[in-house]
Order: structure tokens, then C-alpha cells, then sequence
């Protein structure tokens, strides 16, 4: 079985840096593997450990997202590749699953699954995995929790969504969304971090998956982002003296009723 787990580079929510004009400093900010893809990590791995499967995890941009792959080759994938073009640059999810779709059918067409997290933290849309899938014409499965195998051809998937549990049977190749999985991701090995250390990523651009320029980019993205802001909060605190202020009902009362009035 070969299996390819499409993982992206996304900024740490924990510490992420702006710029003047309340963009994301993507320079100046650190970049992790999405979570989800990392859960989309550890379901090959599992699946891996029962078959011998072969994996191979590929991201889409800039160079610096390297690192990423190496942590999947350090976590135990046994390949990486990353798509680097700047005829990529500003691609929305529909562009994204066009460029996906393409290495699938130009490098990798032996692929039997294809594994996704359900959405990235820095976008939440949840639709460039089943994108990919009505691209390359495979059957898809969201919100997955739990992946077993029935037989060379056959997988058995718990699905997981707003409380609601369902299995379905799905013939490969197939293109799961994970989300919630049964088992979290596991630290990568010192021998693990060795292996990714002398690793050499595949790199492939945008005249390797036979596209068109209206395809990718800008060009090819029916949406774009025109604004992007920052949520700010204006607090007002107050502190009560216990001694002299020990009517605290009304006087909460009378707080809210002045600012519902203004």
C-alpha cells in the first residue's frame, strides 16, 4: 500500500507576530505542521506498522517549509517532497487542490490513500482535502477518527462529526480527512531525528504537474483574502472597596445598564 499524507506549514498560534499592517509576520513568526496533519501523520504510521505500507508526506510552499518534512521523516515517514513554485503564491483551496491533484497524477499515481487533516488552524475551511478528492475522481471521508483495514482493497473508517459516530467501508484509493484521531501524534526518536538530519527532500514545481498558468496562483484562486484583522479587546476595570462597596448586586446592575445605554 502507498499512502501520502499531504501536510501544511502553518504559523504557531501561541506566538504569532504582526506586521504594521495587521498582516501575520510569516519571517519573524514560528512555523509548525498543522495539528491535524500531524494526527493525519500518526494514522499512516499506524497503518504503516500493520502492512509495511510505504509514506510519503508532501507539503505545498516556500522553501523554509522543509523543516516541516523533516519532522515527518523524523516522526517515521519514509519519503518527502515539497511543492515550491512562486507560481503558486496566493493560492486559495480550490487553486491548492489543483496543484495537489497534479503531483498525485504526475508522480504519484500508484497512491492508494491519501490522508489530509480536516482543516488548518490559519484557515478553518476544511475544503482542500475533498477538493483533491473530486479532482482525481476518489471517493472521501471527512472528520475521520479511527481507520481499519479490512482487506488489500477495503477500509473500514469511523467518522466522527457533532456527536453523531458512523462507519463506513471504502474501497481504494481512497482521500480520508482526519480529525480527533484515535491515537495522538507520537516525539520523534533521536534515531528518527538523525534519519531526517541527512535526508534529501524531493522538490518538484509547477512545469512538473503539466498545469496551466491559469490554474495556480492568483490567477487560478476564484477567492482572495481582502482584509485581515486583529480582534481587539478594551477592558474598563473597576475595583470594588468591600468596605465601603457592599451593595455588589446593584451596583453590577448599574454598570451594565450604563454601558447597554450608551
Amino acid at each position: 500500500m502507498n499512502i501520502v499524507v499531504f501536510i501544511k506549514q502553518v504559523p504557531d498560534t501561541d506566538n504569532v507576530k504582526w506586521t504594521e499592517n495587521n498582516n501575520i509576520d510569516r519571517a519573524n513568526t514560528d512555523c509548525i505542521i498543522n495539528p491535524l496533519d500531524k494526527q493525519a501523520i500518526e494514522a499512516a504510521l499506524n497503518i504503516k506498522k500493520i502492512n509495511n505500507a510505504h509514506t510519503t508526506a508532501v507539503t505545498m510552499g516556500p522553501i523554509n517549509a522543509k523543516c516541516i518534512l523533516k519532522e515527518a521523516i523524523a516522526l517515521g515517514m519514509d519519503e518527502a517532497a515539497i511543492l515550491c513554485d512562486s507560481k503558486f503564491a496566493g493560492s486559495d483551496t480550490c487553486s491548492t487542490s489543483k496543484v495537489l491533484s497534479g503531483i498525485i497524477k504526475e508522480k504519484y499515481p500508484d497512491t492508494d490513500l491519501i490522508l489530509f487533516g480536516q482543516s488548518a488552524i490559519d484557515g478553518e475551511t476544511s475544503q482542500t482535502g475533498p477538493a483533491t478528492a473530486v479532482r482525481l475522481n476518489m471517493p472521501f471521508i471527512t472528520h475521520v477518527k479511527e481507520i481499519n483495514i479490512s482487506d488489500n482493497d477495503t477500509l473500514v473508517v469511523n467518522q466522527e462529526t457533532d456527536g453523531y459516530k458512523t462507519t463506513y467501508r471504502v474501497e481504494m484509493p481512497a482521500v480520508l480527512c482526519i480529525n480527533n484521531y484515535a491515537i495522538q501524534p507520537h516525539i520523534p526518536s533521536i534515531s528518527g531525528y538523525m534519519k531526517a538530519q541527512d535526508y534529501e527532500i524531493k522538490s518538484y514545481n509547477f512545469y512538473d504537474l503539466n498545469l496551466s498558468e491559469t490554474d495556480t496562483g492568483i490567477k487560478g484562486s476564484p477567492t482572495s483574502v481582502v482584509k485581515v484583522f486583529r480582534n481587539e479587546m478594551h477592558r474598563n476595570c473597576k475595583m470594588l472597596d468591600e468596605e465601603k462597596d457592599k451593595n455588589y448586586p446593584d451596583f453590577i446592575f448599574n454598570e451594565i445598564k450604563k454601558v447597554m445605554e450608551n
